[in-house]
């Protein structure tokens, strides 16, 4: 029988050059980031502001105008900041009116106004009505500015009732 000769058995060995390399990169990252932290670290000093170089955001006036949610889709009543207008024509023209005044007091407000998902539009399409006529009142008034009022406005649907006091 003839034997067949076993091939060498292979060594396998690590090759470390690659790991000592980023080993070395990262001892040199380390030393200059330490250095760098030390030089941060230097007292520094900042320039003075001078009067009117910088100035303060100014913030817009709004007003908050929530349609009160009732029984099935219909409004309850209206609130305006923390006054309440019934959902008839007389509380509608009494929304108009507070309206109005407060247009005439900062012709640049903004009305955020505020529903439930479950209102009806026929109950929010009033307020958009009464803060453009308000915002006419408001301009043909003898005091008013120049330029007019525009009336500005932001619509936020909610989806929770309980957010306004609930359906009663």
């Amino acid at each position: 029988m003839a034997r067949r000769a076993l091939p060498p058995i292979a060594r396998v060995e690590a090759n470390l050059t690659p790991m000592i390399d980023v080993s070395f990169l990262l001892i040199v990252f380390f030393v200059l980031v330490s250095r760098i932290g030390e030089v941060e670290r230097a007292p520094l000093e900042l320039p003075e502001v001078r009067a009117g170089a910088a100035e303060q955001g100014r913030e817009e006036a709004r007003v908050v105008l929530s349609v009160l949610p009732g029984i099935d889709g219909k409004a309850r009543g209206y609130r305006l900041d923390l006054d309440e207008f019934p959902a008839d024509p007389d509380g509608l023209v009494m929304l108009t009116e507070a309206l109005s005044a407060l247009y005439r007091g900062n012709p640049a407000l903004a009305v955020n106004l505020r529903a439930d998902q479950s209102t009806h539009y026929e109950w929010i399409s009033p307020c958009f009505r009464a803060a453009t006529t308000a915002a006419t009142l408001a301009a043909n008034a003898a005091d008013a500015p120049v330029e007019g009022i525009v009336p500005r406005m932001n619509l936020v649907v909610t989806s929770e009732s309980s957010r306004f006091g609930g359906a009663q």
